[in-house]
């Protein structure tokens, strides 16, 4: 486990430093959501889940081929990686 300590001179420095954590967890939150309407976009047009997707399908099976196959991937990669992001930030413990 990474420990990281943050020395200041200010008392609010601890609750600056939790609402900037809290505040990219609310974007990351905000993008997860989107993130998820575009994929269940692809998921009812395609009639599979992204996972398959990702590990069995081809440009050549979409409809769009390579600008769809892009956008789907790259929207499911982004969307994984966000998800991993926002269980860090979750996953921190403050501690005086």
């Amino acid at each position: 486990m990474a420990e990281i300590k943050i020395k200041s001179d200010h008392a609010s420095t601890k609750a600056v430093f939790c609402e900037a954590i809290q505040a990219e967890e609310n974007r990351i939150g905000y993008a997860l959501q989107l993130g998820k309407k575009r994929l269940d976009f692809f998921e009812k047009k395609y009639g599979i889940p992204s996972e398959t997707f990702l590990r069995d399908w081809t440009a050549e099976k979409l409809e769009g081929k390579d600008v769809e196959y892009v956008e789907w991937a790259g929207e499911a990669k982004l969307y994984s990686r966000m998800r991993e992001r926002l269980a860090i930030l979750k996953g921190i413990e403050y501690v005086d």
